[in-house]
């Protein structure tokens, strides 16, 4: 993998884990600071995308972000990678957002990437999507956890390119929605959009990914919610039978 995959972008007021075209009101992708990558975000700080490769300590990916501010959209991610070289293959997974404001959208996504030895059996991956929405008014809340879960011949050194190519531009991609600042210049399901579009292009992937997503809205918050699932365990072993449906829009209770 890359040594370009060790950088930390943090586009707001947080250091805080996988695409991106350009509109003509909404802002551009910042240029990202180098820095240490260390910590998982934590929920009472800003918007931001942390960026890990391969990191010590068991495979456990986490984000949280809680918005408290009026008419803003805030964005935070954590991109991890990691290679699990035992006969356990147990990684963590965990996307949550809060939203406690007015006219305002929280997005989490949490993006792991993780590697172990083909033939191992012993496999029980955990990917969760939690959002939740306190003293909200027109507020939309979207969590989302993206995981995948691929066999390779030696975790130690294999990198596929294809999950190298879908590493940088998941990364471009967040670092963006990272740095939109308020409600109108982009929606939650723009958002999901453009992460579903990111994914598409790595559809070979796709018999090894856990995609979890969960939305929650408040008084006639618009768009409409999408059809993801709340929680997804251990990805299909064909491309036919995907954990990840498209979206599709219903009519708000």
């Amino acid at each position: 993998m890359s040594a370009a995959l060790l950088f930390v972008t943090a586009l707001a007021c947080d250091p805080g884990a996988v695409s991106s075209p350009s509109g003509t009101s909404r802002p551009s992708g910042a240029s990202p600071t180098v820095a240490a990558a260390t910590t998982t975000p934590k929920s009472d700080q800003d918007a931001g995308v942390i960026l890990e490769e391969f990191p010590p300590g068991g495979p456990r990916n986490e984000v949280g972000l809680k918005n408290s501010d009026k008419m803003r959209f805030k964005a935070r991610a954590s991109i991890r990678l990691h290679r699990i070289t035992t006969d356990e293959v147990k990684p963590v997974n965990v996307a949550s957002a809060v939203g406690s404001c007015t006219d305002c959208q929280t997005i989490a996504v949490a993006f792991q990437v993780v590697f172990y030895k083909r033939g191992t059996t012993n496999i029980g991956p955990e990917n969760v999507a939690l959002a939740e929405n306190i003293d909200c008014t027109r507020c939309v809340t979207v969590a989302r956890a993206i995981q995948y879960v691929i066999p390779v011949d030696d975790p130690q050194s294999d990198v596929p390119p294809d999950v190298d190519r879908l590493v940088k531009a998941m990364d471009k991609e967040l670092r963006f929605l990272s740095s939109v600042k308020t409600w109108d210049q982009i929606t939650s399901d723009e958002a999901m959009a453009r992460i579903q579009r990111v994914l598409g292009q790595y559809d070979e992937l796709s018999a090894y990914l856990g995609d979890a997503m969960q939305t929650q809205r408040a008084d006639n918050a618009t768009p409409g919610p999408s059809a993801f699932p709340s929680s997804s365990g251990y990805p299909p072993a064909s491309p036919d039978a995907t954990t990840r449906p498209s979206p599709s829009p219903t009519s708000t209770p």
